[in-house]
């Protein structure tokens, strides 16, 4: 019965292909379109990713046969990816990482922790640089800083994710301008980096920069100097002749900079242990060398941190002298004396006559009493610029009275006895 059911369908068949004869049907050839309309998951996967699988190759490519015709072979991945090529294409287990039908990885998490091995095999050149220069990054598994394979925001970590900041604005820019994942400790600075990520390690140092720098503060940045960081040798310590050239100024040609200079902080000097500095110092401050040497004094004999104990101090003259007066106090004393030139005396306009008369006391108890128009002058309006200068009557006076007078009696004093307490005859 059931071979009769058989035999009046094909006879139904048939006459539906108007009598063609069976001999001379054929089968059309599998296309990649075909795959679509029962696999059609693969083929999502397939065409989801930029890949050579999708590019260079079809699926028929690579199953080159289907049932009933030929048998459903899955390749091997050596039939294309021959080892010789590529060191990771000797590796095993290829879909331990790889998916054929979306073989970009995006996903680590199957690697259990030992994915370098796969790893450095194409990427060689990373490998070298965490060798070149060991850290704790190099200890690490790359799956532990590496989510997926690229560089897409999520596929690795970033360096915030495990480490602190050093400051709370930091982001990864920052990190980056110093540090490269691969060698984190060989700090090359990709930017000009703010003293303010560098005081996160060098607090101190940053700080005495900050409120002592003076020039160094207004013109560098901390890396302009510091070009490189330990463990580098080179570039770590400049030489303060990279940029204070010898041939510029004989301070700068003096040498042991560090004896008297703290790069951090230039201007603030202790000259409390630096022997025979008077050369150093003229280096820079040749003019009161050149005063010391033309007006010479007990001063030109002493050393210059005696009077100076650090860079910009002086002592006051009272500290060393008593002054002419009790009431005297230190701008008095710059009035007639100045510090590298003390004698003699150089005097200025508006001297109260006090201060002379602190030696001068007869002449100043003097001119105290006189009534005359010279009782109402200062010292200095008679003895002018310098001291001991005695300034002639007729430089004011002329001569007031008749030629035979002024012959007769060529001295004013005679008559009008002392200037300092005039008589009027």
């Amino acid at each position: 019965m059931k071979q009769k059911i058989i035999a009046g369908l094909l006879c139904v068949v048939f006459s539906g292909f108007g009598g063609v004869a069976l001999a001379e049907v054929q089968r059309l050839p599998l296309t990649d379109q075909d795959c679509l309309k029962c696999h059609l998951e693969e083929v999502k996967a397939i065409v989801g990713q930029e890949s050579a699988h999708k590019n260079d190759v079809g699926c028929l490519d690579c199953h080159q046969a289907h049932p009933p015709e030929g048998e459903a072979v899955i390749p091997e991945c050596s039939s294309c990816h021959e080892s010789g090529d590529n060191p990771h294409f000797a590796l095993e287990n290829c879909r331990r990482c790889h998916v054929p039908h979306a073989p970009i990885i995006t996903d680590f998490s199957t690697l259990d922790g030992n994915g370098k091995p796969a790893c450095i095999t194409c990427h060689e050149d990373i490998d070298n640089q965490l060798t070149a220069l060991p850290s704790a990054h190099g200890e690490q598994d790359c799956t532990e800083c590496h989510n997926a394979h690229g560089l897409e925001d999520g596929q690795y970590q970033t360096c915030l994710d495990c480490h602190e900041k050093h400051a709370p604005e930091m982001e990864l820019k920052d990190c980056l301008g110093c540090h490269q994942p691969h060698q984190p400790t060989g700090y090359n600075w990709n930017t000009v980096v703010d003293a303010k990520f560098c005081a996160a390690c060098h607090e101190e140092t940053v700080q005495n920069f900050t409120e002592n720098g003076a020039t160094h503060l207004e013109n560098l940045a901390c890396t302009e100097c510091h070009t490189k960081h330990p463990p580098r040798e080179e570039g770590v310590i400049p030489s303060c002749t990279d940029c204070h050239d010898p041939g510029d100024n004989a301070h700068f040609a003096v040498g042991e900079c560090l004896q008297c200079h703290n790069p951090h902080s230039p201007k603030k000097i202790d000259f409390g242990s630096i022997e025979n500095l008077r050369p150093v110092c003229l280096g820079c401050h040749p003019k009161p060398g050149q005063q010391m040497k033309r007006f010479p004094t007990a001063h030109a004999e002493m050393e210059c941190n005696q009077c100076h104990p650090s860079h910009g101090e002086r002592l006051s003259c009272l500290e060393c002298h008593d002054g002419h007066s009790d009431a005297m106090q230190y701008g008095d004393c710059l009035k007639c004396h100045q510090p590298h030139a003390p004698l003699p005396p150089k005097l200025v306009k508006n001297i109260p006559s006090n201060l002379c008369g602190s030696c001068h006391e007869d002449q100043n108890s003097s001119q105290q009493i006189d009534t005359s128009k010279h009782g109402q002058l200062q010292c200095v309006y008679c003895h002018k610029n310098r001291h001991k200068v005695i300034q002639e009557c007729r430089t004011c006076h002329g001569e007031p009275h008749d030629v035979p007078m002024h012959k007769r009696f060529p001295d004013c004093h005679k008559c009008h006895g002392s200037p300092h307490n005039l008589k009027k005859k």
